[in-house]
């Protein structure tokens, strides 16, 4: 029997997209899609695909949802509470290691283990972590999603101005498309084995020519305005935000600044074959919707 792939967080955007490209690569009865609301992947489930419910924070039932599995893919969760993110990749581990899991490709972040961006050193434990585990992995350091800007794009185009606190620094935007697609392939080929992979977009651009980027796509004048992070907290209390979102944007955006995202590889050519999408094609299929915010 071939082996079993499992992918952790699929009913999410980049685990739904990276079962949806492993459909491509291998047949259905070999991907294990694990995930809290199992309802949400009605459809993948009738393609022939195993969804299983599994929550990180219930490890003796996680561990049973993992039999089987061989090489899983663990797609890190979205808890900003300190402590909380790295207590459930652990227990993700450990479950995993219960189980007879052989790998893990880990959903890291970019300088995950000298980032000054408070929340995502929480990478870089959860790395140390795979390290001392036994299990061989890969991590994948995923830079800023492109489609990050689509959530501050409705209220910028409606004023017209985008303020953040990341002065003139640069990302290297990456399309979840692409990081969907390098994940599936390391999941399925061997030889990543103990790798690391910076997934990068194919230029690093500054918050002003993203906006240019997203005012293209809407049709509506749209700047770049670099604010202080105290004038960015005000801002972000004013709109209702929590204080945790509120200081973990803030300091993404301050990490944005120092230059902590401005990394450009080419891991999306070397592991996939194909080159990566540009700021512009990742958010192509999103303007309707920002022609439709304004």
């Amino acid at each position: 029997m071939e082996m079993l792939l499992g992918i952790t967080g699929a009913g999410g955007h980049l685990g739904r997209r990276v079962v949806e490209v492993l459909l491509a690569l291998v047949p259905a009865q070999r991907i294990r899609a694990l995930t809290r609301r199992p309802e949400k992947l009605a459809d993948l489930a009738a393609r022939g695909v195993s969804v299983v419910e599994a929550d990180f924070a219930k490890p003796e039932a996680l561990s049973r949802a993992l039999a089987g599995v061989e090489r899983l893919l663990l797609i890190s969760t979205d808890d900003l509470r300190p402590g909380a993110r790295v207590a459930l990749h652990r227990q993700a581990i450990e479950a995993a290691q219960r189980a007879g899991v052989r790998y893990i490709a880990y959903t890291s972040a970019v300088r995950a283990d000298q980032t000054p961006v408070g929340f995502m050193r929480d990478h870089g434990e959860t790395e140390a972590l795979l390290r001392e585990s036994g299990l061989a992995w890969t991590f994948l350091r995923n830079n800023l999603y492109a489609e990050t800007l689509l959530m501050v794009a409705p209220q910028a185009l409606q004023t017209g101005v985008l303020q953040l606190p990341a002065g003139e620094g640069r990302v290297a935007f990456v399309a979840r498309e692409d990081c969907a697609r390098v994940a599936a392939t390391v999941l399925v080929s061997p030889g990543h084995e103990g790798r690391i992979y910076d997934v990068t977009g194919p230029e690093a651009l500054s918050y002003a020519e993203a906006v240019a980027v997203l005012s293209r796509l809407s049709g509506k004048p749209l700047r770049y305005e670099a604010v202080t992070p105290e004038a960015y907290r005000r801002a972000m209390a004013a709109a209702g935000l929590p204080e945790i979102v509120i200081e973990a944007m803030t300091s993404m955006y301050q990490g944005v600044a120092q230059g902590v995202f401005n990394l450009v590889t080419s891991v999306v050519q070397e592991v996939t074959g194909q080159p990566p999408l540009t700021l512009e094609q990742a958010l192509e299929a999103h303007r309707a919707a920002l022609q439709a915010s304004v």
